[in-house]
């Protein structure tokens, strides 16, 4: 037998010993969970949406390609720790990565781990534009983690998102179960107004600094609200500061608001649209292609009140 035949029949055994698992159908393969398997599992919990290379830069920061990362979240679908949803894909553009979701057995596990865990009933059937501007909110929630990760002086102390329910859910309706719904209404024109943030965070000093806290609401605008809703928002989080409502957080003399839009032109739209309105002075301004772990912090990325581009740590 030849050198070459040799060769050929080695690889059709090297391929015959590999499980084959098809894209879209799931199938019973052996598996063992590893401990990387359940960072996977905590992450996709915290987060509810992440992408294939979202998850890699969480749990496999040291590798430079993500097939390690897809191989875990293949089992990990496969055995049903994981569902998948497929973003939309834009034409011209190429297809989106796949979303993960935390699936019955990964919520079983991580509750009998004593974790707490989020149960989403739809998650596999989330419309379009929820799942893109879950998975922006995602993305900028991992850029602030892994900012944050070795800092010296500041720390996050708590992320909520919008999705997250009260403890006593069960006693209101509609969106007042969500935790950072909240409705505030004018003193003189009794009009009410809305606070919905997309996110919360809560940032805190290290050591000499430790009691020192932040809070910054966070907002993802994906260029489809008009500029007057932006501007109505900003009202009502004037309103909400005046109330003092963020005082359920903690004592905060006062807050920032985070807005984090689609475009450096919207951005600038945004702030001119916000001049002399009362509480655009804790508005800050960025466009998403400029948001990265290492800018979100250490770059004047963001617009000011006097719409010059400012440090959101100083």
């Amino acid at each position: 037998m030849n050198s070459q035949k040799k060769k050929l029949l080695r690889m059709i055994a090297r391929s015959m010993s590999k499980t084959y698992l098809p894209r879209d159908k799931r199938q019973d393969v052996p598996f063992s969970l590893t401990e990387r398997d359940i960072d996977i599992l905590r992450a996709v919990n915290r987060y509810r949406y992440l992408q294939t290379s979202q998850i890699q830069r969480l749990v496999f920061p040291d590798n430079k390609t993500k097939q390690s990362t897809a191989r875990r979240l293949k089992y990990l679908y496969h055995a049903k720790y994981l569902g998948r949803i497929q973003p939309y894909i834009v034409p011209g553009k190429g297809g989106a990565e796949v979303a993960y979701f935390l699936d019955r057995k990964g919520q079983e596990l991580l509750t009998e781990m004593g974790e707490k865990v989020s149960i989403f009933k739809k998650s596999h059937q989330v419309k379009t534009m929820f799942l893109q501007h879950a998975l922006d909110l995602s993305e900028f929630r991992l850029n602030v983690e892994l900012a944050l990760q070795n800092h010296s002086v500041v720390e996050m102390a708590r992320f909520i998102c919008d999705f997250e329910m009260k403890g006593h859910a069960d006693k209101a309706t509609r969106l007042k179960r969500y935790k950072l719904y909240h409705e505030v209404y004018h003193p003189l024109s009794k009009e009410r107004y809305v606070v919905y943030p997309d996110g919360l965070m809560i940032l805190q000093g290290k050591g000499e600094y430790a009691k020192k806290q932040r809070l910054y609401f966070v907002e993802i605008d994906r260029g489809t609200e008009t500029l007057s809703t932006i501007r109505k928002k900003v009202i009502g989080y004037n309103l909400y500061q005046q109330e003092k409502v963020q005082d359920k957080f903690g004592k905060f003399k006062n807050f920032v608001v985070l807005i984090q839009t689609s475009s450096q032109k919207r951005a600038a739209n945004i702030r001119k649209n916000l001049v002399d309105q009362p509480g655009s002075e804790f508005v800050y301004v960025t466009s998403v292609g400029e948001v990265f772990s290492h800018t979100i912090f250490n770059e004047p990325i963001w617009l000011n009140h006097q719409n010059q581009r400012d440090y959101l740590l100083s």
